[in-house]
């Protein structure tokens, strides 16, 4: 009787000791947690719900928007060029992808094209703060026609970069939200063929 005493006791204190560690790393992530910005956990939700659905990371990282009905690429083009010096991002680049792949395959591609805006003081701002952010530069928006033929606008949900982490502050914060705001117009317009 002793000896199954004796040994409950150190089962006992085994598992008090694996609590204890167990709710040290959890506090310690808890506390980690509490410093991010205040929609940080509304954003991975959103994030983890597109990817639960999906099972597709890049999917669950973006935001897309359909053309409407009868706005073809060229319109499209011409009204996100327009959006972009409306909210005063430069247009720094394009790249054909699917016109590149042609010439080189022969083969005939659905439309690819991605296009790059930049708004160059924010962008110093942005990787004086982080240098990680130059990843993000310029930002890109992809112009691409599904199996369907349907064509649809992609880029990256900045909403990872703006409420994922601590909180961005000022100037910081008034920038990310204004890059963030001139992307979904540019989107916008160039979907709905608004020039």
């Amino acid at each position: 009787m002793k000896l199954i005493r004796n040994l409950l006791a150190i089962i006992g204190l085994v598992a008090l000791i694996a609590v204890g560690v167990t709710w040290n790393k959890f506090e310690a992530d808890i506390q980690a947690f509490r410093a991010l910005d205040p929609q940080a956990g509304d954003t991975y939700m959103t994030m983890w719900s597109k990817l639960k659905d999906s099972g597709n990371s890049a999917e669950a990282t973006v935001w897309s928007v359909p053309f409407a009905a009868g706005v073809d690429w060229e319109t499209a083009e011409d009204a996100m060029k327009a959006a972009a010096r409306d909210v005063k991002m430069m247009f720094v680049a394009e790249q054909h992808v699917s016109k590149a792949v042609e010439s080189r395959t022969r083969q005939p591609q659905r439309f690819l094209k991605i296009y790059q805006f930049c708004d160059p003081l924010i962008a110093v701002n942005m990787v004086t703060f982080s240098p990680a952010f130059s990843a993000y530069l310029p930002c890109r928006i992809a112009m691409l026609e599904d199996a369907e033929g349907q064509f649809h606008l992609y880029t990256l949900n900045m909403d990872m970069m703006i409420h994922g982490g601590k909180p961005l502050e000022g100037q910081m914060r008034d920038d990310a939200q204004s890059v963030k705001a001139g992307l979904q117009e540019i989107m916008r317009r160039g979907a709905a063929g608004q020039l």
